[in-house]
Order: C-alpha cells, then structure tokens, then sequence
C-alpha cells in the first residue's frame, strides 16, 4: 500500500531508524557488474526508460532536463528528508541556496517555478517565520525517473524486488532520493569520474539525447535487442521536445569532439571506446549506488 509523504503536521515520519547492517561498497559492486552477459540488455532497458516519451504534454525537460536543475531539485529532496528524519537544518530556501553550486537569484527563480507548477509545496516552518520546502509526489516521480530506471536495470542483472517497492511507497522513495543525495555531497560518485557525461548532461535534453543514442549502440551491438527512437533530427527533437537545430548542435559538436557520430537520417551510429567505457562506468556506479541504498532503507522496514 502507498503511503504518502508527511506535509510537516502528520505523525507517522521517522526522523530516525534503527540501522540494519547491509554491505555498502558501491565500487565493488559497480565493478561486479560491467561485463556480465546481461549488462547490455540492462543498459538498453534504462536508455529505452530514459527516452520514452513524456506522460504530461508540456516539455518536462525544460524543468528536469538539465544538470543544474535536476541537481537542486534533488538537494530540496534531500534537505527536507534529512530535516524529517534527523530534526536539523530545516528545509528553507537559504538552506537550499547555500548547498546548491548556482547563484543564490537562479535557485530561486527555479523553486518558484516548481512552485507554481505545484512541484514543491512552501509549509509555515515551526516559527512561521520561514518556509519550510516539502517535494511533492509528482517532483519525486520526475527525479525518481532515471534512478529507478537504473535500479530495475541492477534487477535486470542482479534480480530482487526492491523497484517496485520503493516507486509505490512515497517514504520510502523520498527517503531513497534523500540519502543519495546525502552521498552526493560527502563524496562527488555522480559527476567527477564521467566529465564526458556531465558536458552532455549541461544542455538541455542533453542526457536524454546520449540515452538515444546508446541506446541505439548497444542494442545494435547485441543483435538480438531493439531500440525504437529513431536517430533522425525531427524524431529527437520531437521526443524531447527540443527544436532540430538543438538536436543538431549537440550531434554535430560530439562528432567535433570526437565522442560519436550518427550518420544522415539516423541509419547507424558509431561511438568512441572511450565513450562508452565511460557510460558503462558511470551506469554500473549508478546501478550499485542505488541498489545498495535501496537494500539499506528497505532492510529498516
């Protein structure tokens, strides 16, 4: 059964937990995974999640489809699961602005915009001389999107039954989002080790566009898997809601970079070793990140 998110005034969220020992070496496991003879379906599975199209008409990328944004939209996650479960550092705006690598104005641009939009919901604080920022259940179903899809491709590999769990039980999610955020900021497992991933990641629809294409890659590769999206300029941009000419700058500045080409009408598409070293790496950390988060918050339960 869901259970929903506490807005500030309802009993029933823990602000601490007993915790059950559970193995935590996120390397490892990361490791464990590259290379298994289903890795690639997995890595197809979560590209195929990643580039679906939207459930709501507007362009949801405008909001969550760009580093930055996504970034302080998990921060607000983690500061109010933290202040929920620990009772410190109440999730105000100033908490958000002093965490968050942008200027102070551009946060709260964007939080007043996912306000308007009903995405964070602003609650009287305890002196109701602050505002405290709650997430709303459609805000963590939108940053939820690519960690859940990379936890069902952990699943893929390594079956379990934690996926669903969690998407249901809007504790448990929030709190899952919560605690890799915490991670996040005590050790920088997200962007560091992947600058190729992260320069995607800056541009609007950037990510999702490197998705389509590995995704593309990697099924083409197997043989036996299918990837649907076509590579052309007018089906990615209408995917994802960009226009063709975006699609176009980015495709023709990773070809520059020599990162990947796609050729003329989306028939074929060729990535560089080093490139898709680099996303193996990155999807394999963020499978076992997510995995082992999500075996330590359900063992709790």
């Amino acid at each position: 059964m869901s259970r929903s998110l506490p807005d500030g005034r309802e009993a029933g969220f823990s602000r601490s937990a007993v915790g059950v020992a559970v193995q935590t070496d996120v390397p490892s496991l990361a490791a464990s995974l590259i290379g298994r003879p289903l890795f690639g379906e997995a890595l197809v599975s979560y590209c195929a999640e990643m580039t679906r199209p939207p459930d709501v008409l507007w362009p949801i990328n405008k909001l969550f489809g760009q580093s930055m944004r996504y970034i302080v939209c998990f921060d607000l996650i983690g500061n109010y699961t933290r202040w929920r479960r620990d009772g410190t550092a109440p999730p105000t705006l100033t908490a958000l602005q002093q965490k968050v690598p942008a200027s102070a104005r551009q946060v709260a641009s964007f939080v007043d915009a996912l306000r308007h939009r009903g995405y964070v919901i602003a609650e009287p604080g305890g002196d109701r001389r602050s505002l405290h920022l709650r997430p709303s259940p459609a805000l963590l179903t939108e940053i939820a999107r690519s960690p859940l899809a990379f936890l069902r491709a952990c699943e893929h590999i390594l079956p379990a039954s934690l996926t669903d769990r969690i998407r249901d039980d809007e504790i448990l999610l929030a709190d899952w989002l919560g605690r890799a955020a915490e991670r996040f900021h005590d050790e920088d497992i997200y962007f560091a080790p992947f600058p190729t991933i992260v320069q995607f990641a800056e541009r609007d629809s950037g990510y999702p566009l490197l998705a389509a294409v590995m995704g593309a890659n990697y099924a083409a590769r197997s043989g036996s898997t299918t990837f649907t999206l076509p590579l052309t300029y007018a089906a990615l941009a209408e995917r994802f809601r960009v226009s063709r000419q975006h699609v176009g700058n980015l495709l023709i500045e990773a070809r520059q970079q020599g990162w990947l080409s796609v050729t003329q009408g989306g028939q074929s598409v060729a990535v560089s070793v080093d490139l898709v070293r680099e996303f193996e790496g990155w999807a394999a950390s963020q499978m076992a990140l997510y995995r082992v988060i999500a075996e330590e918050i359900t063992a709790r339960e």
